[in-house]
């Protein structure tokens, strides 16, 4: 995850932008399936969680650390747009008719209902830059989650 501040710098009248700092989140379980088929790159999200500083050594011997962030709850920022939730479909749901006949099939998304889909909009300001993975796993020193 990628957060860069942004200020108005009075003197030049122009916004400025802050070093990005880099925190690598770990998801795990539900929270892991849910944040694949929810968030995108580049859009707002809040992430919820521990924090923690790994450390270890590098093949030279020299020390190296990162930020982690072991979320317990993840979304969209609301204040930059809106989403609408599309609940799991428990197979055991009780207020959930059951589909008769039908078996669940390989791939198929779990929290759609039968026949209905709430889309989801993200509403993002034009001016607003979010700061983008060049694509380069090396950013991460090859640890992506």
């Amino acid at each position: 995850m990628a957060s860069t501040r942004r200020y108005f710098d009075n003197r030049t009248q122009q916004w400025k932008d802050l070093p990005t700092t880099w925190i690598t989140v770990k998801a795990y379980r539900n929270l892991s399936e849910n944040i694949c088929q929810s968030l995108k790159k580049g859009e707002p999200v809040i992430v919820m969680g521990a924090l923690a500083t790994e450390t270890w050594a590098d093949q030279n011997g020299k020390p190296q650390s990162r930020i982690v962030l072991e979320a317990s709850a993840a979304g969209h920022d609301l204040n930059r747009g809106v989403t609408t939730l599309r609940k799991f479909v428990k197979p055991n749901d009780q207020h959930q008719p059951e589909a008769k006949g039908t078996e669940p099939r390989v791939g198929a998304d779990p929290f759609v209902r039968q026949g209905s889909v709430a889309p989801v909009e993200i509403v993002v300001p034009e001016d607003d830059e979010a700061a983008e993975f060049s694509g380069d796993t090396g950013e991460f020193d090859g640890d992506i989650y």
